[in-house]
């Protein structure tokens, strides 16, 4: 019988990289373009206006110290363009890796490997949110409304109860108040002329009355005191407003988050502050931003570097 040969496949190496794996990512990219060039991230930091933190986490995509994503995407091609790498590639790459409208403050590793899995299925979980927290308003809203229905039935009941113990009062009295017939008796002679009040006692009267109604001014005039107290606590909070000369992009959040003011900003804009001091502020192209407080100017000259604004602000401190 010939002899048969038996070829054994042998497993694929493993090369470490998963299936979908791309290039590199725009840190990656940007740090192997300035190595090629033989430059230093202390001269990036100098020529970029940054610091060398901001350059190294810009490398190593650290976006939890970094500030708002549109000024990452402006670091991004700035440093693209120092280094001559494809700046278009470069800020493609940052969109997948950091999608406009997302919290880029998640670090990368973690972000990548979750991604995906939400990804899909995030509009199902928003939805179910919403729906979760309208359940909640409306169930709160029929608690409260039963809540003031049963309030009021108990003001009703007490209200019908006091009024039947006065009625209950007054009841026996009048039904044991005897009937008494006035007694047949001669008309009553007029009083005496002496018995009349003389002219002085009515002067005294008439000159008494003003006096009593006087008395009572001082308790009326009392009311308006509320509405100074309500005045007096809304001139505690001083009025800050941004004003701008140009385009320029702001970051502008409150302590309790409940106030915030992101984006592009054109010339002509007015904003109030309207959140819970104190402010963080990231104010990009800051020469074309005023703030004022209570119509006094607020100098931005100590907290610019770069052009670039980056400040805890409390109003009632500066």
């Amino acid at each position: 019988m010939a002899a048969v040969k038996i070829q054994r496949r042998h497993p694929p190496k493993n090369t470490g990289k998963s299936p979908d794996a791309v290039g590199p990512s725009p840190g990656q990219r940007l740090r192997q373009a300035r190595e090629a060039m033989g430059m230093e991230i202390a001269t990036v930091a100098e020529q970029l206006h940054l610091s060398r933190v901001m350059v190294h986490a810009l490398e190593e995509e650290n976006y939890e110290i970094l500030p708002a994503r549109v000024f990452v995407r402006g670091y991004y091609r700035n440093f693209a363009r120092l280094v001559g790498a494809p700046v278009d590639l470069v800020l493609e790459e940052f969109g997948q890796l950091c999608p406009e409208g997302e919290d880029c403050s998640v670090p990368p590793a973690v972000a990548q490997g979750i991604r995906k899995e939400i990804h899909s299925s995030h509009g199902l979980v928003r939805l179910v949110t919403w729906l979760i927290v309208i359940a909640l308003i409306t169930v709160f809203g029929l608690w409260w409304k039963s809540h003031l229905d049963k309030k009021s039935l108990e003001e009703a009941r007490t209200a019908q109860a006091a009024v039947a113990a006065e009625v209950e009062d007054i009841s026996p009295a009048v039904a044991a108040a005897p009937v008494q017939s006035a007694p047949d008796a001669p008309l009553a002679s007029p009083p005496p002329e002496t018995e009349k009040e003389p002219p002085e006692a009515v002067e005294e009267a008439a000159i008494s009355t003003p006096e009593a109604d006087n008395s009572v001014a001082p308790e009326e005039s009392e009311a308006p005191a509320p509405l100074e107290e309500v005045a007096q606590q809304a001139a505690m909070q001083p009025r800050v407003v941004l004003s701008f000369s140009g385009d320029c992009w702001v970051d502008v959040r409150d302590s309790s988050r409940s106030f915030k003011l992101v984006g592009r900003r054109q010339a002509g804009e007015k904003y109030e502050l309207k959140g819970k001091p104190p402010y963080k502020m990231v104010l990009g192209n800051a020469r074309n931003v005023s703030i004022t407080i209570d119509g006094s100017p607020f100098d931005l000259a100590p907290h610019t570097k770069g052009n670039v604004a980056k400040l805890t602000f409390n109003p009632a401190n500066n």
